[in-house]
């Protein structure tokens, strides 16, 4: 393959994808991708010639480092990205890359549908870090991967299942996800197990982190970066999702279900529950929705 890009190997692939209106309107999309093996003579930026050609600067990039390493500036921030992390950046932004002997990395040119709202989200949990170490690396390469042989075998992908595969993409970088219904050792499985226990008694977010051996900071950071959410509001959810279904399950009282659900009165209750549902608990019981 032809790649004129200096410090590129001719053994790099790279393919470029043109969306439909319909892919455009509602779905995420490839623009571009490649796999590249380079020399430290590769280098990039946002003033380059093929940066300012089309929409190049209206995309977000993200690369998955392979083997090797490349030394990164995003917004006047300078860091190294090496093997098993990923960088993620809005091209619209300052940025340069320059490659080092042995870089070899996979790239995604993508836009569509929230995609900017997911990438704020993501330097948001990832504090503010454009370069960092997902837990499943392994699952974004492989993702990664279907959609590369997806663009070099003609597009044998359908543009929603590619929408899908985007999207799956941007989730693992958002929540760093694991198997929570596997991994035991986990601490914030444990704290999820152990909420829903104790979720009829007044628990608060200092005593589940107690429960799973880390401060209560600590494990507010932890729990969030993995849920998307923090331990209270997930605690919040829980009582709510018990509520509901006491409500409609059995003939007890609006006060005994508060209590039941880990509210210290009824009119804690009451409030909580119609602000989250959006309905009262007496008019849920009669029209759930």
């Amino acid at each position: 393959m032809l790649i004129t890009e200096k410090g590129v190997s001719q053994a790099s692939e790279r393919y470029f994808f043109t969306p439909s209106s319909l892919a455009r309107e509602l779905f995420y999309y490839l623009t571009r991708c490649g796999h590249y093996l380079c020399s430290s003579q590769y280098a990039f930026s946002h003033q380059s010639e093929i940066a300012l050609q089309g929409d190049h600067n209206q995309n977000i990039m993200l690369f998955l480092i392979q083997e090797g390493a490349m030394e990164i500036e995003i917004g006047g921030v300078s860091t190294l990205a090496a093997a098993g992390q990923t960088v993620i950046f809005d091209c619209h932004e300052p940025y340069r890359y320059q490659g080092m002997d042995g870089l070899e990395f996979t790239w995604l040119l993508f836009n569509g549908s929230n995609t900017r709202d997911f990438y704020r989200r993501i330097l948001q949990t990832r504090s503010g870090r454009h370069v960092f170490a997902p837990l499943s690396a392994k699952e974004i390469a492989r993702l990664m991967g279907q959609l590369l042989n997806s663009c070099k075998s003609g597009g044998t992908l359908s543009e929603a299942s590619c929408s899908q595969l985007i999207h799956r993409l941007l989730c693992l970088l958002l929540l760093d996800e694991r198997d929570v219904t596997q991994d035991d050792g986990d601490l914030v499985v444990q704290a999820v197990h152990y909420i829903r226990q104790h979720l009829s008694e007044p628990i608060s977010v200092q005593e589940v982190a107690s429960a799973v051996g880390l401060s209560s900071s600590h494990f507010s950071r932890e729990f969030k970066s993995r849920m998307g959410y923090s331990p209270y509001e997930y605690i919040l959810m829980r009582r709510i999702d018990r509520a509901k279904h006491l409500l409609t399950s059995t003939r007890k009282s609006v006060s005994e279900i508060a209590y039941a659900s880990g509210y210290n009165s009824e009119e804690n209750f009451i409030h909580s529950f119609q602000k989250h549902a959006g309905v009262t608990p007496g008019r849920f019981r009669k029209y759930p929705v």
